[in-house]
């Protein structure tokens, strides 16, 4: 026994001796400013600032505050200042306008200043939509079968994206305003990786206007599993029950209610499309050891990230929703 002891402690000394350390071949390099900002004509400047990561860092995000930032409108100075209303997070009350070209020129002590320039585009103009329900009989399933045409200016280069959400009467508030998940077989339409955004360029249009038919899915059943009927009975102010419970066939959706489906349809400026279409390469291939590395389109000078614009119109389309479970109880 006092012989494999003594073997033991040898073979560790002699392992031991035989460590090396090895020197990875990681190159620092500085840190650079990353801006992710989209422009547009409906809403308030807002942007984030962060900084780039090397592959040692942990993977959460760093933000960068306090940044001295520069907005041109045509070359001009917008004469307002971002406010920065978290760390990282800005924003203007400054409305930006379909039609102009914007400037960020961005610095902070230990970072290269950066610039980054973006056109905004006019909004088309969507001449049809049409729609209805894909289940049997006209039964909501959550399918909805949709066509979209809209008018595109063949003497430009335009880039467009389509999504779509939802709205429900005011008593069911708690369902609607998250994005709808997409279908389209037309080979030219892109996806985004979460399957919700459909993006495209005009070279697949012509006489001026382009028809796209999709199918738009709504995962939330709610007359099922994501019904919560302790909604209807809670009072969010005092935090306290105000009723007793309601029978679910006091209540006013049970039977039928009015779905509006909204379909977004967004010019936006060829960065953008670029930046979408790397990045979801990009999460296409992580973890993939046999594909090429992937760049995300940046178009952020000494910098990366991305300064994007989009202009969007909207249509609506009405269904009456029916309750299944009740056809299934005949």
């Amino acid at each position: 026994m006092k012989k494999l002891i003594y073997i033991i402690i040898a073979l560790s000394i002699a392992l031991a001796a035989c460590e090396k350390t090895l020197d990875f071949p990681f190159e620092y390099k500085q840190p650079k400013l990353v801006l992710n900002c989209t422009l547009s004509p409906t809403d308030q400047i807002k942007f984030t600032l962060s900084r780039s990561m090397h592959a040692l860092d942990s993977k959460n995000i760093v933000f960068i505050s306090d940044a001295d930032v520069v907005i041109f409108e045509d070359d001009k100075p917008l004469q307002v200042a971002p406010v920065q209303i978290a760390i990282g997070h800005y924003f203007t009350r400054y409305i930006p306008k379909a039609g102009h070209t914007y400037k960020f020129q961005i610095s902070k002590e230990g970072f290269e200043t950066i610039e980054a320039e973006a056109k905004i585009a006019g909004p088309t103009t969507i001449n049809s939509l049409s729609g209805k329900i894909k289940g049997e009989d006209g039964i909501y399933n959550g399918y909805f079968d949709v066509n979209l045409n809209f008018n595109d200016n063949p003497d430009e280069e335009n880039y467009y994206i389509v999504y779509a959400t939802n709205e429900f009467p005011p008593e069911m508030e708690e369902y609607y305003g998250y994005e709808l998940d997409l279908e389209c077989n037309d080979i030219y339409v892109n996806y985004s990786h979460e399957g919700r955004i459909l993006y495209f360029a005009d070279e697949i249009m012509s006489n001026g206007n382009y028809t796209i038919k999709f199918q738009a899915y709504d995962y939330k059943d709610i007359y099922g599993s994501y019904y919560e009927i302790e909604y209807y009975n809670y009072n969010g102010n005092e935090g306290e029950n105000i009723t007793e419970d309601p029978e679910i066939e006091d209540l006013p959706f049970y039977r039928e209610f009015e779905y509006r489906l909204i379909v977004h349809v967004a010019s936006i400026n060829k960065d953008y499309y670029q930046y979408l279409k790397s990045f979801d390469l990009y999460n296409e291939n992580e973890g993939n050891p046999f594909a090429e590395p992937t760049l995300v389109k940046t178009n952020v000078k000494n910098g990366l990230g991305i300064l994007g614009s989009i202009s969007e119109v909207t249509d609506t389309l009405k269904f009456v929703i029916k309750n299944p479970y009740l056809e299934e109880e005949k």
